[in-house]
C-alpha cells in the first residue's frame, strides 16, 4: 500500500481572509453650462485645490487642426492678467469661457459636453495643473440645460 500524504489544518487555517475592497476613485468630472461656463462643482473644488474667492487659473488646449481633445488649467498668480476668475454660478461655481468655447467650435447650447479632470505636468516647463479630457458629449435635454437658466 502506498503512503498517503496528508495536509493537517490548524485553526487558524480556517479564518476567513478578508478581502481588501478595492474601491476604484470615481473620476471627478466637469461640463460646460448653457451659458458658457465651465461648472465647478465642490468636488471640482476640492481636487483642484481651488478658493473661489482667491484662486485664478489660466487656460489653455493643445494645439490641434481640429476639434479639442483636452483643455489644462494652470493655477496663475493674482497679478496675472491672463488668468480667469472663478464666478458665482447657480448653486456652485464656474469659469465663464463661452467666447472661447464658440472659437474651438464646441456648441455648448446644444451638447452638453463632460470633461474627466486629471492632474498632469508639463516637463518642458516645469508647469504643473489640471487636464479636463473630453469624456462625453450628448445632446443636451431638459435635465443636461445647466444649473442655470
Amino acid at each position: 500500500m502506498k503512503k498517503k500524504s496528508i495536509l493537517f489544518f490548524s485553526p487558524t487555517d480556517n479564518v476567513e481572509e478578508k478581502k481588501k475592497s478595492t474601491k476604484s476613485k470615481e473620476a471627478v468630472t466637469t461640463s460646460i453650462s448653457k451659458k458658457g461656463k465651465l461648472l465647478l462643482s465642490p468636488a471640482v473644488l476640492e481636487l483642484l485645490e481651488a478658493d473661489p474667492s482667491s484662486t485664478k487659473f489660466k487656460v489653455g488646449t493643445e494645439e490641434r487642426k481640429r476639434g479639442v481633445g483636452s483643455f489644462f488649467l494652470v493655477k496663475a498668480d493674482d497679478a496675472d492678467t491672463d488668468a480667469f476668475v472663478i464666478a458665482k454660478s447657480g448653486r456652485g461655481h464656474g469659469i465663464a469661457l463661452g467666447a472661447i468655447f464658440d472659437r474651438v467650435g464646441l456648441d455648448y447650447t446644444t451638447y452638453d459636453y463632460t470633461f474627466e479632470i486629471k492632474p498632469f505636468s508639463y516637463e518642458e516647463e516645469g508647469i504643473s495643473g489640471y487636464e479636463l479630457s473630453l469624456k462625453d458629449k450628448a445632446p443636451r435635454t431638459a435635465a443636461t440645460s445647466g444649473e442655470e437658466e
